[in-house]
């Protein structure tokens, strides 16, 4: 039996209030919590997003609503180390969102601690990995795909990156500037490297 109506009442809200958060009928919302119907993969996230509990435990797969023993398995870390940098992130106000919502704080707690999350680290990382992108960019916007010398160079069908032994004025579309190209690249290239250079100088997690 699915715990629906458990996670709505732990949340204090009533059939109808969930009903129009979730953008449903309230017979839909009693369908679902008496089993006579069954959410597909999409509402079961957006009840889970809205009653701020697992889909496993909406499921009635395990009794716990915020679901520790299946964060402990999947992630390696123990339900101590994520609480302890939730009360790390409340001390410093560095909770993205509601504060007051559980879930979001512990995947927000589980992400700092894989360094997925909101650290110097994970930041600076995200931040060059943003630049990786605005270089890709910049190649598939200058460089002409008809002109196959630098496939033919380096015998990498997938070459995204210039090399400099390549004559890049011979693959840059023949009404762009290739020095406009050149230093935007050579920028985006240097920007990138001082970024990840960051979080070693100053030894960041």
């Amino acid at each position: 039996m699915n715990k629906i109506k458990e996670a709505r009442q732990l949340r204090k809200i009533s059939q109808k209030e969930l009903a129009n958060l979730l953008g449903i009928t309230q017979q839909s919302v009693s369908y679902y919590e008496n089993g006579s119907r069954t959410p597909d993969d999409a509402m079961w996230e957006k009840i889970s997003e809205v009653l701020s509990v697992r889909t496993e435990y909406l499921q009635g797969n395990t009794d716990d609503p915020y679901g520790w023993e299946l964060l402990e398995e999947r992630t390696n870390l123990n339900r101590e180390e994520i609480k302890e940098e939730i009360e790390r992130m409340k001390k410093f106000n560095h909770v993205i969102g509601d504060v007051n919502d559980s879930l979001n704080v512990i995947d927000q707690a589980v992400n700092n601690l894989l360094g997925n999350g909101n650290t110097d680290r994970a930041i600076l990382d995200n931040t060059a990995l943003q630049l990786s992108k605005l270089k890709d960019e910049l190649n598939e916007k200058y460089v002409d795909p008809k002109k196959e010398l630098s496939n033919k160079t380096s015998g990498n069908n997938d070459l995204k990156i210039i090399h400099g032994r390549i004559n890049k004025t011979e693959l840059v579309y023949d009404d762009l500037n290739i020095d406009a190209y050149i230093k935007a690249l050579e920028i985006l290239s240097n920007a990138r490297k001082e970024i990840l250079k960051i979080s070693d100088d100053l030894s960041l997690d």
